[in-house]
């Protein structure tokens, strides 16, 4: 399985405060017509805390009945228990998820680095599916130490880590992982795509792949490209747009999809959707940074 590129990591449509796979797939079209690589559901975008069970399997079977089999479907699978967790990598395994991200637990655990390690290793023993770490710390409050990610990484069935860390010295120091290890990284950050990807790294999963699926790809094409010139440009706007919608977190990014025309719905309740202020804000945030770059006009 070759984990690579720009994947955007989807926000949960809830219509009517229910989860709707029919918006997942109308969203999932629209996406790939953006040319992005594969598709992460049940991340933090994708408000999995707030979903129940029937939730997560019917819309997991709808984003893989409508994802072609030359691009790849990530599934997060976290849970606080072990046991939990094992259940949710049993059914993404049975709906077609290819992989699974599964994020550290912390309520108990945070801190704990020999808890961590267990967890981690059973769910690498018993999955079956192959795991990517997911570390979170605006979430969690908490990065699983290095030298545990280093660890996990020679287990055959880790194969890799989405980190959202933000903190470009860990990124460093795991592409050093990426590079001894059969182990991929993922950028979870989008302030720092550019230099990961220029670094090494295997790509970026973000949630501002899904309001500017075209920047992030054409970030994308411009590294692969060698065209690093272009490739800052798009990073300053993917940067600029996240200085100033950063703090919204999910309520702006399904207002942005819904004024792009995708079906997101609102974000469930303790979340609530943006003041029309807020708004305007952000949509005045997302035309400036898609008119930073040339090949927009």
């Amino acid at each position: 399985m070759n984990l690579y590129g720009i994947v955007p990591a989807c926000v949960t449509p809830f219509i009517d405060d229910k989860a709707s796979p029919e918006a997942m797939q109308s969203n999932i079209a629209r996406w790939l017509d953006a040319g992005v690589h594969g598709f992460l559901v049940f991340g933090s975008t994708g408000e999995f805390i707030y979903l129940e069970n029937d939730e997560r399997r019917s819309v997991l079977q709808a984003a893989r009945a409508a994802i072609p089999q030359d691009r790849f479907l990530l599934a997060g699978c976290g849970a606080e228990s072990t046991r939990q967790t094992l259940r949710n990598l049993e059914w993404a395994a049975e709906d077609g998820a290819d992989a699974a991200l599964v994020v550290t637990p912390i309520y108990y655990t945070r801190g704990k680095t020999e808890a961590q390690r267990r967890h981690f290793l059973t769910l690498a023993n018993e999955s079956p599916i192959p795991i990517l770490l997911y570390t979170v710390p605006a979430f969690t409050a908490y990065d699983l130490p290095i030298e545990l990610i280093e660890e996990l990484a020679h287990h055959p069935n880790v194969v890799g880590i989405k980190d959202s860390s933000g903190d470009l010295k860990r990124v460093t120091l795991q592409l050093h992982i990426q590079e001894t290890q059969d182990f991929v990284l993922f950028a979870g950050n989008p302030n720092l795509a550019y230099p990961a990807l220029i670094m090494g790294a295997a790509g970026s999963i973000t949630a501002f792949a899904n309001i500017v699926p075209e920047l992030m790809v054409s970030l994308w094409n411009a590294v692969q490209n060698k065209d690093l010139v272009r490739a800052a440009a798009l990073q300053r706007a993917i940067t600029e747009l996240h200085g100033k919608i950063g703090s919204m977190s999910i309520p702006a990014i399904k207002a942005l999809l819904a004024y792009r025309g995708y079906q997101a719905g609102e974000p469930r309740s303790p979340l609530a959707p943006l003041d029309d202020e807020s708004r305007e804000i952000a949509i005045s945030a997302w035309k400036q940074a898609m008119g930073i770059c040339e090949w927009w006009e």
